[in-house]
């Protein structure tokens, strides 16, 4: 696979470092592996220190003997142990200092040793949504990455059909779809930015299963087939005449593309159809509107209205409180990245922004209807980055 250029780094780092001279930070620490991995294309225990000018310096706990010296754009120093670090850092420590953390993410023991043992009386800001916000827009680097992604999907949604078979769990389904989509390259780890929001590959399920909400902050939820983690496909078979919902998501080079697709076995019942003739319409209208400079809020609202016009409003992106609030979500090095569509949305949306828009409707009695697409933004409206053929798939 292709590595992250040296050029991408240093422009990913001046952009960052941009930011930080606005916000009036004068050093951040970079901790979490994704960030780390978006600014080093790499992921070690320790920190990326990130002055408001000059040169970066990546400090490594361990693997000791990796990154070498001369992988990075920048000098890569080994420590042992987290008293260290005020040593190590101490030409970046010139009063006034202002120390930046990811506080969205941090552990909050790691966050109290820094502030009161390490680095005491420092004025600590939150850079977590400066770092979000750059994350929001993918460089042609990114993009290629998310488009290999995407078309591992398309190849593992054109062998769902053969496995479709009545009697088979959605558990045995989802096993051998995983095993097709590592068996292409599919990294495994689908990372997440929120910490409590745990999904593996995604949820595969069926008829009423899919009306099952869980504890993550998703359209669906499913049954799972543990209390320990109570989400996704479960022992139940699937069935003739209800939907079948394949969510996915497949990640390359950290790079991570969402689709889902339905299926069904000999048909759907009608109030289905008319369900997923509106999903339909729902994409229309993302198509038409979703433009850079556009608010979000703005987008909702449009989309919302849609709905409401059809009633079916209440069983729109899940049911009563467990209704989720957006209506597509950023991707990227994490599948809940920024921008959001929703009704409050802060930032309007720019080329280049890459987006799974994902209408589900949760049918009584039914099933979940629905579909999700990955798409980038241009100036040109919507580039869909998932390419498997849409629609319902019936066997």
């Amino acid at each position: 696979m292709e590595p992250v250029p040296h050029s991408e780094l240093e422009h990913r780092r001046e952009a960052f470092q941009g930011l930080l001279k606005e916000a009036g930070v004068s050093l951040a620490l970079i901790r979490q592996p994704a960030d780390l991995y978006y600014y080093t294309a790499t992921i070690v225990e320790g920190f990326l220190a990130v002055p408001v000018s000059g040169e970066p310096r990546l400090l490594v706990r361990r693997p000791q003997d990796h990154p070498r010296r001369g992988e990075l754009p920048w000098p890569v120093i080994f420590y042992r142990s987290l008293p260290e670090l005020p040593r190590l850092l101490t030409d970046l420590l010139t009063p006034p200092v202002v120390l930046g953390l990811e506080l969205d993410v941090l552990p909050a023991a790691l966050f109290l040793h820094l502030t009161r043992k390490l680095f005491p009386q420092v004025p600590v800001e939150d850079v977590s949504p400066l770092i979000r916000r750059q994350r929001m827009v993918k460089s042609a680097y990114e993009l290629a990455r998310i488009r290999e992604a995407a078309a591992m999907l398309a190849q593992v949604h054109a062998g769902v059909p053969e496995l479709l078979v009545p009697g088979r769990t959605e558990l045995e389904l989802s096993a051998l779809l995983e095993y097709r989509l590592r068996s292409l390259g599919h990294q495994g780890l689908v990372r997440f930015r929120r910490w409590d929001l745990e999904v593996f590959f995604g949820h595969v399920l069926s008829g009423e299963a899919g009306l099952a909400a869980a504890y993550t902050d998703t359209p669906s939820g499913g049954l799972g087939f543990s209390a320990a983690f109570p989400q996704g496909p479960s022992l139940k078979p699937l069935a003739p005449q209800e939907p079948i919902s394949v969510d996915l998501a497949a990640c390359v080079g950290g790079y991570i593309a969402d689709m889902t697709r339905l299926y069904a076995i000999g048909g759907l019942p009608d109030a289905a159809w008319r369900a997923f003739e509106v999903v339909e319409e729902l994409y229309a209208v993302f198509e038409a509107e979703a433009r850079p400079g556009v608010l979000p809020g703005d987008l909702f609202a449009r989309l919302w209205q849609v709905v409401q016009d059809r009633g079916l409003k209440d069983c729109f992106m899940g049911r009563g409180p467990d209704r989720v609030s957006f209506l597509a979500h950023g991707v990227g090095l994490e599948l809940d990245e920024l921008p959001l569509i929703t009704a409050r949305s802060p930032y309007a949306l720019e080329a280049d922004m890459v987006l799974a828009f994902e209408p589900k409707f949760f049918l009584p009695g039914i099933g979940m209807v629905g579909q999700e697409d990955t798409c980038r933004l241009t100036a040109a409206g919507v580039e869909w980055l998932t390419q498997a053929p849409r629609g319902v798939v019936v066997v």
